[in-house]
């Protein structure tokens, strides 16, 4: 028989664990109240700090909704996808995720978005798509005139013009969860994004990946806009690979080559 070491925890974590299997078995709902804080120590046994540190954690991870001072109790919070971002974002920063893996998932989530969008009924989430794909197209043609010293503020308007791009599509799919996961992924990449850019010595080069990039925009606006599900999905995930496949090592391309086409 293997054991395994005995993990110390903080008490407060108990705490938190306990109240997030309450939600989670339904004992506890949006709107309900938690004991005081008087109440909470009694209950747990613990000193004012731990129970302080308890709440500190679930209000900042949007479990509950607590005020300093307030006798009703923390107010268990409805869930929203929001809750997501943050750990998400910290996981794929600070947790090993390599660029394929972050690639492999991005290509996949920005897919089926757009399927999802092309599948939507015409409306203002997909005139903000056309809009979008029109300040690139914008960009790209400004690019044509700027001098040799504008790599670099080029690359930087590009890099948020591009991330409310997808931003908006993921808007347009309807689905909250893929808008909040495609939001921390794009963060995670915006910084590769720009860094490729922006290495760029060839002034000539940038403009002409502007250029293709405000294209396969255009062309992905299209589809979408044409109810075409099964192209939008494809053109997403070619436009993207694209744009990253010249930056990856042969094994990073394999790892996507099967997501593309």
């Amino acid at each position: 028989m293997r054991f395994e070491p005995v993990k110390k925890v903080n008490s407060y974590e108990i705490i938190v664990d306990q109240i997030e299997e309450g939600i989670r078995e339904g004992r506890l709902h949006p709107g309900d109240r938690l004991p005081g804080e008087r109440k909470l120590m009694e209950t747990f046994s613990v000193s004012r700090p731990t129970v302080r540190e308890a709440m500190r954690v679930l209000h900042a991870t949007g479990v509950v909704s607590s005020r300093a001072g307030d006798p009703r109790g923390a107010e268990i919070l409805p869930f929203t996808p929001q809750a997501l971002e943050r750990p998400l974002a910290r996981m794929t920063h600070q947790h090993g995720t390599t660029r394929a893996e972050l690639l492999q998932f991005r290509l996949l989530l920005e897919g089926q978005a757009s399927l999802l969008a092309a599948a939507a009924d015409p409306g203002e989430a997909k005139q903000r798509i056309s809009a979008c794909a029109a300040a690139l197209d914008d960009l790209a043609h400004r690019a044509g005139a700027a001098g040799a010293g504008a790599a670099t503020d080029l690359a930087t308007e590009f890099g948020e013009l591009l991330s409310g791009f997808h931003s908006s599509i993921r808007a347009a799919s309807g689905n909250q969860l893929l808008q909040v996961t495609g939001q921390a992924v794009d963060e995670a990449l915006t910084t590769v994004a720009r860094q490729r850019l922006g290495e760029e010595e060839d002034v000539p080069a940038l403009r002409a990946r502007l250029r293709r990039s405000a294209e396969d925009a255009a062309i992905l606006t299209q589809r979408i806009r044409d109810g075409d599900t099964g192209g939008a999905r494809r053109t997403a995930t070619e436009n993207i690979y694209r744009f990253y496949k010249d930056r990856l090592s042969d094994l990073e391309l394999k790892a996507l080559s099967p997501l593309v086409g």
